[in-house]
Formats: structure tokens, sequence, C-alpha cells
């Protein structure tokens, strides 16, 4: 997998919204004086100012979202792409995406959760490097979060390899032991779940698979779970990695929570298994080089560390 060219100090950044909206306490234009305030030029494109469609959980019609990522790859003046923001419908730009044109022009793309569809569609078409990392939106917030910025800007700047550091205060935790190395995918589990049976389907096999969520009943991260072990993504994988499950909660049984089902899921799994990286809906937040080679450690102190 080939790393996009380096993002430097004073090159422009392009803002999209490739799925929801920002909301109206996170106007488009305090984003990109934010994200000038560290430096860089920003653009911004015409979904960040469209109009909603009738749903009112999309930015901008479909055709006006891919419009921007293709020329956002296109344009050489265009340094990286940042999305403002997750929420819902990324997966229908995919079937409008110049493939052929993204593959010839790698740069950095920026972005998680709902972004996790992108990553998945660049990395399968276009065979290079994208960053599962904060949102746009997030530089809002990081004068009290400067971890998350020095995350990205390690990754973005990466040399031959980049531990993966957590925030101080949160370990990532050993659920299986054992070492594995392969590319690094994944994203958001319910986005990953939903791209099987796509044209864009998920290939773990021989991969670290990396999964987190926000917001799910624990019931449904375990059916996902399931799917994933039926369809054969999870037995494929060389290793996994688990970020954090914000917000997901049993109402059933409030003391077996994600981890719980972690710990019963992958009881007796004979390849590493690592949790509680923090890549995550959380704030700090690590980015991670989607796509690199990864290699997670599990003999002792976990770790996890990418390679160019």
């Amino acid at each position: 997998m080939r790393f996009p060219s380096r993002l430097k100090k004073g090159d422009t950044i392009l803002l999209v919204s490739p799925s929801s909206p920002l909301p109206p306490e996170q106007p488009v234009e305090a984003v990109a004086a934010a994200i000038e305030k560290l430096g860089f030029r920003v653009r911004l494109g015409d979904s960040c100012r469209a109009s909603a469609p009738r749903s009112g959980y999309a930015a901008a019609p479909a055709e006006v979202r891919a419009a921007d990522i293709n020329r956002g790859f296109s344009d050489r003046s265009v340094g990286a792409i940042w999305c403002t923001r997750g929420g819902s419908t990324a997966w229908q730009v995919l079937p409008l995406l110049d493939y052929a044109c993204i593959a010839a022009h790698p740069k950095p793309f920026i972005g998680f959760s709902d972004v996790t569809s992108l990553h998945l569609a660049i990395r399968q078409r276009c065979g290079f490097i994208t960053f599962h990392g904060p949102t746009a939106n997030r530089t809002l917030g990081w004068k009290d979060d400067p971890f998350s910025w020095q995350s990205l800007w390690a990754a973005l700047e990466m040399g031959e390899c980049l531990p993966v550091e957590n925030p101080a205060g949160e370990e990532i935790r050993i659920l299986r032991p054992g070492h594995a190395c392969g590319q690094l995918t994944g994203g958001n589990l319910s986005l990953v779940t939903t791209s099987l049976g796509t044209p864009w389907q998920i290939n773990a096999k021989g991969c670290i698979l990396y999964l987190e969520d926000v917001g799910e009943d624990v019931y449904a991260l375990e059916e996902m779970l399931w799917q994933l072990k039926y369809n054969g993504v999870l037995d494929s994988a060389a290793g996994l990695v688990f970020g954090d499950f914000t917000n997901c909660r049993n109402n059933y049984r409030k003391e077996y929570g994600p981890a719980e089902l972690l710990e019963d899921f992958f009881a007796g799994w004979s390849r590493p298994v690592l949790c509680n990286v923090r890549s995550a809906h959380c704030s700090p937040m690590v980015t991670l080089p989607m796509g690199a080679m990864c290699v997670i450690d599990g003999c002792g102190k976990g770790t996890v560390t990418v390679y160019r």
C-alpha cells in the first residue's frame, strides 16, 4: 500500500461533508478558521454549504458530495481532504467516485465514523493509505485536547514506523495473547458490517482488523460480531484490535457491557486480540493510518505499531 505525499504547513486542505451536515453550533467557517490557526490554507467544498435533501441527515445530494471528493483528488493545489464530520449516508457516494483519478493522485484523506465506508472503498479500489482520525469539526475543541492534533500530525508525517500510543492513563489491553502482522483495516463496526454483500465489502484476509462503535446496544454489537464471524471476516483476520464502544449499553443487565461481551465472544480465540485503542468516538483520539502494515504484540505489554 502506498503512503500519500506528506502534508506540509502552508498546504491547502479541502473540507468536504461526505455524510451529515455540520450542526448550527459548528459553522464551517469556524472550523476553517481553527484549521487556519494550525498553519494551513483552507478551501470549502460545495457539500459544506449545499442545501441538504429532504432527509435532513445528508449534507448535500450524493452527486455534490462525490464531486467534492473527486475534485479534491484531481486538483493538484489541494494537499489533503478532511471530512468535516461523520453521521450517515457516505455509502451513497461510493458508486459516484472516480477511483482511477483518486488512485492517480494519492493525498491524505482524513475522518472516521461514517467515513469508514470511504476508507474501505479507497483502500480496495485505489491502494493507498488513508487516516482514521478526527473529523475537522473536532478542531473547535483542540485548545482542551492537544493530544488528538499531535496524534494526527504524527501519523501524517510518520517516518518508517509509528508506535500507536494512547493518551496518558489509557493502556492498550490484551484480550487474547499472541503476535500478528498485516495491513490495518476496518473502522466503525456498524459500517464494516454494512459493507458485507456490497461491491465494497471489507477484505480482512491476513489483516489486522480494527473495530469500534458508538451508541449501539450491547446485543446489537454481538449480532454484528456474529455476522462478521459467519461471513468469514473475523476468522480471516490475522489479529483483532478493538477501540472504544462509547455509550454502548446493556439495558437488560448494566454490569454486562462491551468489555464483558468481548471477553466472552473471544474466549479461546486462537489469534491475538487487543482492546482499548483510543481511535474512536472518544476524546482524546488516536489517528490510525488505515492500510499501513501493522504489527500487534499481545505477549507481555500490548503494543500496536504501524510501518511504511
